[in-house]
């Protein structure tokens, strides 16, 4: 398989509803509205879900271009919400037809270990803003710790990132998770938020999960 042209234009695609200003410099309350565990973007074709704790804010998400930003339901207007980390999750989903990772995810993998990895992944377009930490396999999914130095897009946030690349239904999907500056997360504590992530994503999704293999 040549991870050239095609996955970097999916991939940069995936990523671009990514961008734009969301403010959350100390997590306060998010949303006019409360909200939810789970939402539906694309016009329902594609449901946003996160790990447990966290919910889908109605105001920063995009869902008819397929992005949804979570947070924990405890800033997010739920009432009785449990405590959890505070972190910022995001969500893009790509056009029908956009998924190429579970057909070789040893090459995806290879080619974010190139020099086109730090491209593919920094939010300015300069690479030498990015430091790729570690990449890893993980069944059909690729997941990347990376060090961005660019200007934040997200007031507040880490410049550390745990991102994953899956394909659901079709579709190539972005997960990330990031920390906050004052309160950042750890290579491991991220890792693990952005597994339980990638979890509640495909099982959000199950029904649409049998297309892409």
């Amino acid at each position: 398989m040549v991870l050239g042209r095609m996955s970097f234009a999916g991939a940069v695609i995936a990523l671009a509803g990514c961008s734009g200003g969301v403010h959350l410099p100390s997590l306060p309350k998010l949303a006019s509205s409360a909200g939810t565990p789970t939402a539906p973007l694309l016009g329902g074709a594609f449901m946003a879900a996160s790990m447990d704790g966290y919910c889908v804010d109605p105001n920063g998400s995009r869902p008819k271009k397929g992005f949804a930003i979570m947070a924990p339901c405890s800033i997010l207007g739920v009432d009785d919400a449990p405590l959890t980390v505070h972190s910022v999750a995001t969500l893009q989903v790509g056009d029908t037809g956009s998924a190429i990772v579970s057909q070789d995810p040893a090459a995806f993998s290879n080619y974010l270990n190139s020099p086109n990895g730090p491209l593919l992944l920094s939010r300015s377009g300069d690479a030498e803003t990015v430091k790729v930490r570690a990449v890893s396999q993980q069944g059909d999914y690729v997941t990347v710790y990376f060090v961005d130095e660019a200007p934040a897009v997200i007031d507040g946030a880490q410049e550390a990132e745990w991102r994953a690349f899956v394909d659901i239904g079709g579709r190539l999907v972005t997960v990330a998770v990031r920390g906050l500056d004052e309160a950042p997360l750890s290579e491991q504590l991220g890792a693990l938020m952005l597994r339980q992530s990638v979890k509640a994503v495909i099982e959000a999704n199950a029904d649409r999960s049998g297309t892409d293999n």
